[in-house]
């Protein structure tokens, strides 16, 4: 499993058991269904998912393997409908509807609230 992108749709409902002592806290604030992980080790017991430079070990059962994302955090981009204005990824979720990626940027360090997909970057 290591590698790989996936979500991991834990809500508070499938226990704290699912998620590694040490991270729990964290985890629980910090927790999104939509948010995609990257699998980044695995072990018996747990694997470790990365979100940007954030790292979580939870247990593999509820770990969706999705595509992996285009760009990554903290790339910058350019919008295609604005002219061509960059911008900083800062978030990459999981549209389920579209069975695709989306990504959430900021401009002059400010979030923007839209969500972008694949097709509103600029890329070769």
């Amino acid at each position: 499993m290591q590698k790989k992108w996936g979500t991991y749709p834990w809500f508070l409902e499938h226990g704290i058991d699912k998620i590694h002592p040490d991270d729990v806290d964290i985890f629980i604030k910090e927790a999104n269904n939509c948010k995609m992980f990257e699998c980044v080790k695995e072990n018996s017991v747990f694997i470790t998912l990365k979100y940007n430079e954030r790292v979580y070990r939870v247990k593999k059962d509820l770990f969706n393997e999705v595509a992996a994302p285009r760009f990554a955090f903290g790339q910058k981009v350019k919008l295609v409908d604005e002219s061509n204005q960059e911008v900083l990824i800062t978030d990459i979720m999981w549209h389920y509807d579209k069975n695709e990626p989306y990504y959430l940027v900021k401009v002059d360090n400010k979030k923007k609230s839209r969500r972008y997909f694949e097709v509103d970057f600029e890329y070769e």
